[in-house]
């Protein structure tokens, strides 16, 4: 098996948006793809579940091909995506897709926040119905796992309703939390809860300089300043023994990125957000492996999970 991608573009409300498709290809069809590079697909452990990774603001998809390809070796297919949108002040740039709208105090928890998720998985449907496509009737909309990093993270965690995304089984989130912004005319330090209809991973790194730098979005007091850890306990109103809260001793903001484009985006608030612990990255890797598997139902998962947060690089953890 080898980890090959299909590209696409699709509309988010009416923001344009690029997407990549990575799936299992086959190794021993190569000669097939001579002439065209699509590789056919591996004819086994077919369709495949969908994972979707919602970007950073500012941050590249390509950071994310790691993950993808670590998840596709489990059988997953996985797409990343870059919706090119509004950043209020600061122009255009990359976002996961965001109604803001959504999240003000008199609609947050109402309707969906992301304008990307309901277009992408529409677009996913119509790739995988195109019979000249190499994953051609592979592609399980009926099993979708929805993560993100920063912002991306945040849009899943508001959006972890199935009635809002069909065929959604869990979500996972780094760096990412729902204490919301004042601008939006919430009150200081406000965790907003989510639905929270499914299992829920919240994965955070305990030297985050972007969190820290960013306090004065959401507060102006002198309280402590955990919003990753205050949205697992406040935020998740779900009682199931699914969801998990895990923070990384040695991680930053963007350990969950490899390359991290430091041209772009916020990178600059940590002293070198390129040097992530190779085996840290790893064990993140591993982790949200675990978690999609066994929120899938996938035997020995949810072990797998119990053992791994055990790991000398988990700082703290908690289960719910």
């Amino acid at each position: 098996m080898i980890v090959r991608a299909l590209h696409f573009s699709f509309g988010a409300q009416g923001d344009a948006a690029l997407a990549t498709l990575y799936y299992p290809g086959d190794d021993q069809r190569l000669s097939e793809a001579r002439l065209t590079g699509q590789v056919p697909a591996v004819g086994t452990d077919v369709p495949w579940p969908v994972v979707v990774i919602m970007p950073g603001i500012n941050v590249a998809p390509d950071g994310y091909r790691w993950l993808a390809r670590r998840l596709v070796a489990d059988r997953l297919c996985v797409v990343t995506y870059a919706v090119i949108g509004s950043l209020g002040p600061a122009g255009q740039g990359i976002t996961p897709g965001i109604d803001l709208a959504a999240l003000s105090p008199e609609t947050i928890g109402t309707r969906p926040s992301s304008t990307a998720l309901g277009p992408l998985l529409a677009a996913l449907a119509e790739l995988s119905d195109d019979g000249d496509t190499a994953v051609a009737g592979l592609v399980d909309l009926s099993r979708v796992v929805v993560g993100g990093h920063s912002a991306g993270g945040t849009v899943a965690l508001h959006n972890s309703d199935p009635d809002w995304v069909p065929g959604l089984r869990a979500v996972f989130a780094y760096a990412a939390h729902t204490m919301t912004a004042t601008a939006l005319g919430h009150d200081e330090a406000t965790v907003a809860p989510v639905p929270a209809k499914v299992p829920a991973l919240l994965l955070g790194g305990a030297e985050d300089g972007v969190i820290a730098a960013s306090r004065d979005r959401y507060r102006t007091d002198n309280s402590a300043h955990d919003p990753v850890r205050r949205t697992f306990q406040e935020a998740i109103n779900r009682q199931q023994g699914d969801s998990w809260l895990i923070e990384l001793a040695q991680a930053g903001h963007f350990a969950v990125c490899d390359p991290v484009d430091t041209t772009s985006g916020r990178s600059f608030l940590e002293p070198d957000p390129t040097n992530t612990d190779p085996a840290v990255r790893e064990l993140l890797g591993n982790l949200i492996a675990a978690f999609i598997a066994a929120s899938l139902g996938w035997s020995a998962a949810a072990a797998s999970l119990g053992r791994l947060v055990k790991h000398p690089s988990v700082r703290h953890w908690d289960r719910r």
